[in-house]
């Protein structure tokens, strides 16, 4: 707020402001998702659910999470080349110098842990189920 105040009174922004809100943003987002998958805490449509038995919807639900480790662990594994390429060239933000392969630790490591979350929300789902009565 006064970053805008003091660049529309005076057109003086405060320097580096928006690398800032950039930076806290990366680790904000990243550093939550591992809590997000692992509460299952994702805004969810129920269109299937309607439609179908709840053995069936508890498949899909695991079937998903199988796809979403897998896609979470090759997103991973894809951000490495970036990073290294950002240490290499020595990539910096623009006003305040910061190195941009800083960034991508915790982004890598948020899609990481969330890939391990992912696991460990469906083997605890698994574990917590009640038995099946026969």
């Amino acid at each position: 707020m006064i970053d805008v105040l003091m660049a529309n009174l005076f057109r003086r922004p405060i320097v580096g402001v928006f690398d800032l809100v950039e930076t806290t943003l990366v680790l904000v987002v990243f550093l939550g998702f591992p809590a997000t998958f692992l509460a299952n805490s994702h805004i969810a449509v129920d269109v299937i659910d309607l439609v179908t038995s709840p053995p069936t919807i508890a498949r899909l639900k695991i079937v998903a999470k199988l796809l979403t480790f897998v896609f979470l662990t090759f997103l991973a594994w894809q951000m490495i080349t970036p990073a290294h390429d950002a240490f290499k060239f020595g990539e910096r933000k623009q006003e305040l110098g910061l190195p941009l392969y800083v960034l991508w630790i915790p982004m890598i490591f948020g899609i990481a842990f969330s890939a391990l979350m992912v696991l460990f929300s469906l083997f605890e789902r698994e574990t917590s189920s009640p038995p099946d009565k026969e």
